[in-house]
C-alpha cells in the first residue's frame, strides 16, 4: 500500500509540469482568418500544398465558398503581415479579417 502511495505521489510531481507547459504553448499559438481572391479547387490545392511549409505554421483550412483562409501559426515563428505576404506570393490577395467581419459579410 505505502509503494501505491509513492507511485501516485510521483505521478502527480510528474504530471504538473506537463499540464502547466501545455497552457504555455496555447498562448503561443494564434489563429488568423484572411480574405482572397481564391475561386476553384486548384487555388485551394496551392494554397494547402504551399503554405503549410512555412516556417511556425501549425493548421491552414481554406473556404471555398466564402474565399476564407483560416492560418493557426505559432507567434514566435511567424506573424499575421509575413503569413499574407506569403499567401501573396502564391498569387493570391490577403486581407485580414478583423472578427465579427465575416458574419456581417454574410448577413448582407
Amino acid at each position: 500500500m505505502e509503494t501505491l502511495k509513492k507511485v501516485f505521489v510521483i505521478l502527480i510531481i510528474t504530471a504538473i509540469p506537463t499540464f502547466a507547459s501545455g497552457q504555455d504553448k496555447k498562448k503561443d499559438v494564434e489563429t488568423v482568418k484572411y480574405s482572397t481572391s481564391i475561386d476553384c479547387n486548384d487555388c485551394v490545392n496551392k494554397i494547402m500544398t504551399n503554405l503549410p511549409h512555412e516556417k511556425g505554421i501549425n493548421d491552414v483550412k481554406c473556404d471555398l465558398k466564402t474565399k476564407e483562409v483560416t492560418v493557426t501559426f505559432k507567434k514566435t515563428r511567424n506573424n499575421p503581415e509575413e503569413i499574407k505576404k506569403a499567401l501573396e506570393k502564391l498569387g493570391f490577395t490577403a486581407k485580414i479579417v478583423k472578427e465579427g467581419e465575416t458574419e456581417a459579410k454574410m448577413k448582407k
